[in-house]
């Protein structure tokens, strides 16, 4: 009950749980403070009390940090009105926020006379304040003295400035009633109206890792039921979006429920999750197969030392040393094979590896099978059929990669295939789309030990085994598949594998190639050794290793050529200078040296000012990728030959360059 003055609340009885005071301010008397009974209880006052004891009683409780707003504004008060949000300490309840808005009467005559409302906002506070709440206080109170602001705009403002998405729709019915435009963005749409019209097939779009919350989803109906999920938005789609999703159930102002999900877009640290996670895997795959190549190459080591020490021992039998000799050269191709392998990997890894195409007589598959087949079926009486048919032999390809591909599953075939096992290559011409081009099938099958369905899926992949070869028995480093498979995909081609364990595999590649036309049609003839041609031809074999001399130049010598050695390129330049013209045939070039390297010497070579500058030069390196080889040519070499040194290839090549001279 209102106290001596009767207070004119009419405008603030709409009001819910709000107290109605006025203050009297006299010279000469203390200020007296009347309110209404819920302005009490709101202060914390119980029973009658005068009104310049509620004074007393009321600004004893406003809380110190606060007092000196609460000043300012009862000095603003006996001017204008005014609107404050200060901390009261309620004898009972304790540390209470308060809303106070007050304008003074100036019907009052005789001194200052304000009156006012009082509202205890305590609990939107500590909503408030859970989110962040010293902003927020700051916020609302700069809200308050701005005009015209309307709650709903302001918002929606709000939503628009969070990094989350926000998405809103009425249930039933399913009216959007906010997306902002992270979520726009998140969903794939351009503006609400796209998104309502889409808002059936968004939804469908979602996808959930777990199961398990879809039922969840379902059974939100109540007001405040929430669920927290994990989520992929457009899954497959070039805008996927993983996102951290909380989907909670809310009434709106209409009085309608709605659905409001707030996503957090966490696709950035899924991908480096995934990477790390596969960086790991690769770590691991590569640590194993380390381990197992420990194993894989000491096996022909061994056996190239052992069988070297046996031919130390027993050199005066020529059967015996024959015999060695040849394991020896086994073991050694075995070898070469095996780091052929794991640098093939490296280079594919690397993203270096890349196509050399060039005309190629398919019917040359042959020649690679009988090597192989020469190569590794000698130990083995295994049964191999082979079946080639095709009509356009002539074609544009990566011949040392079809070869290569060849190899491996062949060399696969036969290595997993027990004794009196069956190996079928199968090799056919497929009619490609285009007239002037065929697909090129290659099939090989065998009766071998198979492959569990359980690890087909990792088949192609590197440093992979499915037992290795301390387990199986079996030599390999379980790179030559994932080679093969790396080809076919540069190639444009496939491949596939159908395997049962125990009874054997199929692997199946298909390659596209052009047909080269008859105005490009290649002589397919092979060229014979002509006999002596390099008799008392004078080579200069540009080497550091004495190793790789020794080796050179008895090839060369056994043909009767003249060799004549440098040590470094820089060497070779200068014994070519003081040599007469035309003096040097050939020059085999090797490209790591000290002082001048191969590029570095065949560049200046190249530069002389007479005909030295033509003299043929064939590198001759441990480098044996592609862009090695067009290194190689860039420099100004004739041709190129990767150690190490086959004698057939080397004297082909020296023949090739000296015809062209």
């Amino acid at each position: 009950m209102i106290q001596q003055k009767e207070i004119n609340v009419g405008k603030l009885l709409r009001i819910n749980r709000m107290g109605a005071w006025r203050i009297e301010i006299e010279d000469g008397k203390a200020p007296r403070f009347y309110a209404d009974a819920v302005m009490d209880e709101l202060i914390g006052i119980q029973g009658e009390i005068s009104p310049e004891e509620r004074f007393t009683f009321h600004r004893a409780r406003v809380h110190p940090d606060d007092m000196q707003l609460f000043l300012e504004y009862s000095d603003k008060l006996s001017e204008t009105k005014s609107e404050i949000i200060y901390r009261y300490i309620h004898p009972t309840s304790g540390e209470r926020f308060v809303r106070c808005s007050g304008i003074r009467d100036r019907s009052v005559v005789d001194g200052i006379s304000i009156m006012g409302i009082h509202q205890d906002i305590s609990e939107t506070v500590r909503l408030e304040k859970e989110k962040e709440a010293e902003r927020r206080l700051a916020e609302l109170n700069d809200t308050l003295r701005k005009e015209k602001i309307e709650q709903e705009d302001y918002y929606k403002e709000l939503l628009e400035m969070q990094s989350c998405g926000v998405l809103a729709y009425t249930i039933p019915g399913h009216k959007i009633i906010h997306m902002n435009a992270q979520a726009l963005r998140m969903y794939g749409v351009e503006n609400i109206e796209e998104a309502q019209s889409k808002l059936g097939t968004m939804l469908k779009k979602v996808i959930y890792p777990d199961v398990d919350v879809i039922e969840k989803l379902k059974r939100l109906h109540k007001v405040d039921d929430m669920v927290d999920y994990e989520c992929i938005i457009g899954k497959g789609e070039p805008n996927e979006c993983h996102a951290l999703a909380t989907t909670k159930v809310i009434r709106v102002p209409s009085g309608e429920r709605a659905v409001i999900t707030t996503f957090i877009d966490v696709s950035e640290m899924v991908v480096l999750k995934n990477a790390l996670q596969k960086a790991e895997e690769g770590n691991r795959a590569k640590s194993t197969f380390l381990f197992a190549m420990s194993h894989d190459l000491r096996t022909p080591m061994n056996a190239i030392i052992g069988y070297a020490e046996l031919m130390e021992r027993h050199w005066g039998d020529n059967e015996l040393t024959t015999n060695y000799l040849h394991k020896l050269k086994g073991a050694s191709q075995f070898l070469l094979a095996l780091i052929g392998n794991v640098l093939e990997i490296a280079r594919i890894e690397s993203g270096k590896e890349t196509l050399n195409e060039a005309p190629w007589n398919l019917k040359k598959i042959n020649d690679t099978l009988e090597i192989v087949l020469d190569r590794e079926i000698l130990n083995k009486q295994l049964h191999v059929a082979r079946n080639i048919e095709i009509q356009h032999a002539d074609v544009y390809c990566d011949s040392l990669k079809i070869q290569e591909i060849i190899m491996n599953l062949v060399s696969n075939a036969i290595k997993y295939t027990p004794d009196g096992g069956k190996i079928d290559v199968d090799i056919e011409e497929m009619e490609a789309v285009g007239e002037d081009s065929i697909i090129l099938r290659i099939c090989v099958s065998d009766t071998g030990i198979g492959i569990s369905q359980k690890y087909i899926p990792h088949i192609f992949e590197a440093f992979t085994r499915e037992k290795n070869s301390s387990e199986s028995g079996i030599m390999g480093t379980g790179l030559g598949l994932r080679i093969v498979k790396s080809f076919v995909d540069l190639m444009d081609g496939s491949v596939i594998v159908q395997s049962e364990p125990g009874k054997g595999s199929s692997f199946i590649v298909e390659i596209p190639c052009r047909i080269v036309s008859e105005e490009e049609r290649i002589d397919q003839a092979e060229q014979s050794m002509p006999e002596n041609f390099l008799k008392c031809k004078r080579i200069l074999l540009v080497e550091d290793n004495e190793l790789n001399v020794e080796i050179a130049r008895t090839i060369l010598q056994d043909v009767q050529a003249e060799v004549e050695v440098a040590a470094d390129g820089a060497i070779a330049v200068a014994m070519l200078q003081k040599a007469p013209v035309g003096y040097y045939d050939v020059i085999l070039m090797d490209i790591q040296m000290p002082k001048m390297n191969g590029y570095q010497a065949t560049e200046a070579i190249r530069k002389l000012p007479d005909e030295r500058a033509q003299v043929p030069i064939i590198a001759m390196t441990a480098n044996a990728f592609e862009e090695d080889r067009q290194a190689a040519f860039a420099a100004g070499m004739d041709d190129y030959l990767a150690k190490p040194i086959e004698i057939d290839k080397l004297l082909r090549k020296i023949v090739k360059v000296l015809e062209k001279k």
